[in-house]
């Protein structure tokens, strides 16, 4: 901790937060005067786990939130100044993990990568999409059930790489990344997405599996409070616009072993090692049940319809945009890597991860083939002998419940952790089914 110790007197910083995820991913922390850091860095900090969602009940609810010193920023939108140390999950008293901490499942993955000698670490780059809007009020009542939305731009074409004056939130972007990278995480580029309603994209550098979902938490945290401050809204709902194009978070990733990613092979026509092969065949073999921890949420599968190059189909291609895996095709084939473009930021990025990376795992450990890459646009296509993904949380937890034996591999996951899942997740979608939509009483009133 003496790194802290030493940024927390040069910074004179008067406040620190430390910052964790629940098990459905939503953001949470708890703050203190920098007083008491000395004795929190030593003890770590007691909350009650049976008050956060998916975490203990109150019968044995004490666990303790300790710093990871290595990972840290200093909170640019601070009226104050705070230091943000992202926290791990302990037992009570005990100097053990709390076993389902989803950062916790996230090492362990990666740890079954290392000890099984597969590859040294994972590397993720995420594509965060948003929507900006002026104005949002909504209401679920028993009498009255309603969203409304005003947004400052309205294109009649696709707003793909519009310019500023049309671009309305292009310096918004351009001073979230300013404070992203003040936050210590290199910001690859921003621009306008294809959405005609102010849709947006920051798209943050490669980097290791634990630092990349670390820096999805934080990047939401430095969206959101900044959204706020500026008076306007922001989401990353998947499908917040009927109509529209959704918000994903699609996923570049590799497998690196001594520098170099495994997935590699120039020799090869795809440019794909039997490694990178197996890998998406891991991911395509499970990729409805990976839904239920990548697409969590009963608005992912309004997005996952087909059309505005969102995927529908379990496919792999090579620069086709509508599929569910990409290889991208302005890379060289030494420097192979995919995009999974199916999740979106509703996901649990620590849980949603680490399920990737189990299902690549059974993919290379099994040799799973994932046939040839797709060549069409799958949008235009009417009739399809591919299997589709799933079309309701509903039925992508269905499938989680048929086939989770790869994420048990290793004590990554386990079988308590995924039932807690699949029950926090049911109630959500029995709680949607119940209520009356509103386009039901333009159809059946």
């Amino acid at each position: 901790m003496n790194k802290i110790r030493e940024i927390i007197e040069k910074e004179k910083i008067e406040f620190v937060d430390v910052l964790y995820t629940d098990l459905l991913g939503i953001t949470r922390k708890v703050s203190f005067p920098v007083s008491y850091f000395d004795k929190f860095a030593k003890d770590g900090i007691g909350i009650d786990g049976s008050s956060v969602p998916g975490f203990k009940e109150v019968s044995e609810s004490d666990m303790r939130l300790i710093m990871d010193e290595k990972k840290f920023f200093i909170d640019p939108l601070s009226e104050r100044k705070k230091l943000c140390i992202i926290g791990c999950l302990y037992l009570g008293r005990e100097e053990r993990v709390f076993e389902d901490s989803p950062r916790y499942i996230l090492l362990k993955a990666i740890d079954y990568l290392k000890k099984n000698n597969i590859a040294d670490n994972a590397y993720f780059l995420p594509e965060i999409e948003f929507y900006i809007f002026d104005k949002v009020e909504y209401k679920s009542e028993t009498l009255e059930s309603f969203y409304k939305i005003e947004a400052r731009e309205k294109f009649s074409h696709r707003g793909y790489h519009i310019t500023s004056p049309f671009d309305k939130f292009d310096e918004f972007r351009e001073k979230a990344c300013h404070y992203i990278e003040k936050a210590g995480i290199r910001v690859k580029y921003h621009h306008h997405e294809v959405g005609r309603f102010c849709q947006g994209e920051i798209e943050i550098d490669f980097s290791d599996a634990l630092d990349t979902a670390d820096n999805i938490l934080i990047v939401k945290y430095i969206l959101k409070k900044l959204a706020e401050k500026e008076g306007i809204f922001i989401t990353f709902m998947p499908k917040p616009l009927h109509n529209e194009p959704g918000n994903g978070l699609h996923l570049h990733q590799f497998l690196e072993k001594e520098g170099k990613s495994i997935f590699s092979d120039p020799s090869d026509t795809l440019g794909l090692s039997k490694e990178g092969k197996h890998y998406i065949g891991g991911i395509l073999k499970h990729a409805r049940a990976l839904s239920a921890f990548t697409n969590p949420s009963t608005n992912s599968y309004k997005r996952l319809i087909g059309g505005f190059e969102a995927p529908s189909k379990i496919s792999y291609s090579i620069a086709n945009r509508t599929t569910m895996i990409r290889i991208p095709g302005y890379i060289s084939k030494k420097e192979m890597r995919i995009e999974i473009r199916s999740p979106d930021a509703t996901f649990n990025p620590y849980l949603g991860m680490a399920a990737i990376i189990m299902a690549g795992i059974d993919g290379i450990e099994k040799g799973i083939e994932p046939g040839e890459p797709i060549t069409e646009n799958l949008e235009k296509r009417t009739i399809s002998p591919l299997l589709s993904l799933p079309i309701s949380l509903e039925e992508a937890l269905i499938e989680l419940e048929r086939d989770n034996e790869f994420l048990l591999k290793g004590g990554v996951f386990n079988k308590e952790l995924i039932h807690k899942w699949i029950n926090l997740k049911r109630k959500e979608t029995e709680e949607v089914e119940k209520r009356p939509h509103p386009y039901e009483f333009l159809l059946y009133f």
